[in-house]
């Protein structure tokens, strides 16, 4: 009998074990909590230095994110005064430059429409015959005179008394020297990147400097929208700035060691670089060594400088840029006549929304539009 009792004691325990393994595990007692719990900080506060370098790195990524902006503000340009604009110019007079040539494009990048066209201004006389100001001689390292700039006037100047205590005149005797009426010294004297003028203002300026042109020496030159496929806009673009420079001087005779020009933009032109000879082999150099000599001390180049946003710090490169705007305008309200379901006179041949659309309904224009631009292509 307790043989029996034995065997099924044993059954009963070996099923109580077999039920128990595949039981799923059971929660942790609260003891066993607490002590986990404990655990961890205890290992938190063993290793503090990593939880303060987490910590700080991600508050510099914050900040990295606060100061950092995720757009460029566009903010408008902030109009150059009249004297910031002269004071390049003043410094290259006093350095010898005479004559300091400005030049600046338009329908450049952007346009997807017309020809690039350049324009080049010179100043032949003072500022103080066309602008509100007043310029004394000084001297210069080399001892040769040269004006500069003693004060700069508003336009209801009147008399006062110098150091010396004899009256002297400010705008009343200097409008008298002066080659332009009163009104035309007030447009010229709010000449300023031709971007920041109205439309009427530039047009005034653009007469009034065609009207004068013992003045302000211009010259315009253009390159047509096949052209600009033929050779790419950057080079032709370039080609138009040597074209106008090189025009001025000529036409107007101006020394070359008295000349500086300034071009709007990050590249100078290669000014006369169609007179440059050029030779198949080392025996043509050599045979031609000197008539090359001779061709280079008869063309010597003059200085030419680039410039980046050259129309709002430099009046000369002010003034070109209101002279090209004005000049492709108009060959723009030109085209608008010829084709006028194309609104050229509103978009002025920039890509537009407008514009690309019209060339989804219409397709393009040969001579007109620029076919190696990618908004052009396939229209």
């Amino acid at each position: 009998m307790l043989h029996v009792y034995a065997i099924l004691f044993s059954t009963a325990h070996l099923i109580a074990s077999v039920h128990a393994f595949h039981q799923p595990a059971t929660t942790p007692s609260w003891q066993q909590q607490q002590q986990s719990t404990g655990l961890r900080q205890q290992t938190s506060t063993t290793r503090p230095h990593l939880r303060s370098s987490s910590s700080s790195s991600s508050q510099l990524r914050l900040a990295k994110r606060r100061v950092t902006p995720t757009k460029k503000s566009r903010k408008k340009k902030k109009q150059q005064s009249l004297e910031s604009l002269l004071e390049l110019e003043l410094d290259l007079h006093d350095r010898g430059y005479r004559y300091v040539i400005g030049s600046d494009d338009s329908g450049g990048a952007g346009c997807i429409a017309g020809s690039v066209v350049v324009a080049s201004c010179c100043l032949l006389k003072p500022h103080s015959s066309f602008l509100p100001i007043t310029a004394t001689s000084s001297k210069n390292k080399a001892g040769s005179s040269s004006s500069s700039l003693s004060s700069f006037l508003p336009i209801s100047a009147t008399s006062s008394k110098n150091k010396a205590g004899s009256s002297s005149s400010s705008l009343s005797s200097s409008s008298e020297e002066s080659l332009v009426s009163p009104s035309d010294m007030e447009a010229l004297a709010k000449v300023n990147d031709c971007k920041e003028l109205t439309p009427t203002q530039r047009q005034e300026i653009y007469d009034i400097i065609h009207s004068h042109p013992e003045i302000f020496a211009i010259t315009v030159a253009h390159r047509s929208p096949k052209e600009i496929d033929d050779i790419n806009l950057t080079r032709a673009t370039q080609e138009a700035f040597a074209e106008s420079i090189e025009t001025l001087v000529e036409r107007n005779e101006l020394p070359f060691e008295e000349v500086y020009a300034i071009v709007d933009g990050k590249v100078s032109p290669k000014l006369y670089a169609s007179r440059r000879v050029q030779y198949d082999s080392p025996e043509d150099m050599a045979a031609a060594e000197l008539e090359q000599q001779e061709q280079q001390t008869s063309s010597k180049v003059f200085s030419v400088r680039p410039y980046v946003n050259g129309d709002a710090h430099v009046y000369t490169v002010a003034l070109a840029s209101v002279v090209a705007r004005v000049a492709r305008d108009a060959m723009m309200q030109e085209l608008d006549k010829e084709y006028p379901m194309y609104g050229f006179s509103d978009h002025a041949g920039y890509g537009r929304r407008d514009h690309i659309e019209t060339l989804h309904r219409l397709g393009s224009l040969e001579g007109v539009h620029r076919m190696s631009f990618k908004q052009v292509k396939g229209h």
